[in-house]
This record gives C-alpha cells, structure tokens and sequence, in this order.
C-alpha cells in the first residue's frame, strides 16, 4: 500500500504537500478571514430608540457569532491559522534568514 502511495505522489511527498499548499494558501486564508469575520444588527423600536443589538456571522446572517455550530467552526478555523498557515507563513517569509542562522539539520534543505 505504501510503495502504491509514494508513486502516485512522486519521489518527494513533502515537496508535492507544499506546492499544494502554497497554491491552496490563498483559499484558505479567505475562508479563515471568513469565519472569523462577524457584523452588528440593530433594531430600533417605533420610537428610535435602539431595542436589540445582536452580533452575526457575516456571511449568514441566520447564524449568531460565536453560538453553536459557528463557536465550534470558529475554533477549527483558529487551529487552521495557528498550525498551518502561520508557520507556513514565517517560514516563507523567513525561510532563508533561518537557513543561514540555524545549525539545526532539519532547516538544512
């Protein structure tokens, strides 16, 4: 099963996982900024007055931030962010800073 795996992936697996989330990166950002992204409903009485402010997610309006299914997918989209896209992140952006400083063996590619 694992010789089938590595031929359909190529020689180098890692490098294939990488490309394919560098070319998902953007994608996944947007949809992470999506769910953490949130707006205010206000509803005046008869008289003006403001009667009930309610926080909603910004790309349903049906479902309240941070209640229910949307806490739970809140929290999924933050553990995305933490550890994926930010240290995929720092190391693109600081990838060779890294490489020239560190003697470890795993930043010796």
């Amino acid at each position: 099963y694992s010789s089938w795996v590595t031929r359909k992936l190529g020689s180098n697996p890692v490098a294939v996982l990488a490309t394919l989330l560098l070319l998902s990166y953007n994608k996944i950002f947007q949809t992470v900024i999506t769910v953490f992204s949130s707006t205010q409903l206000v509803y005046y009485n008869s008289t003006g007055e403001i009667a009930i402010i309610c926080q909603k997610w910004l790309s349903d309006a049906n479902i309240p931030f941070l209640e229910g299914k949307h806490a739970l997918l809140l929290v999924m989209a933050l553990l995305v962010f933490t550890f994926i896209l930010l240290p995929y992140t720092l190391l693109l952006v600081f990838g060779q800073c890294i490489q020239a400083k560190s003697n470890l063996k795993i930043f010796s590619w």
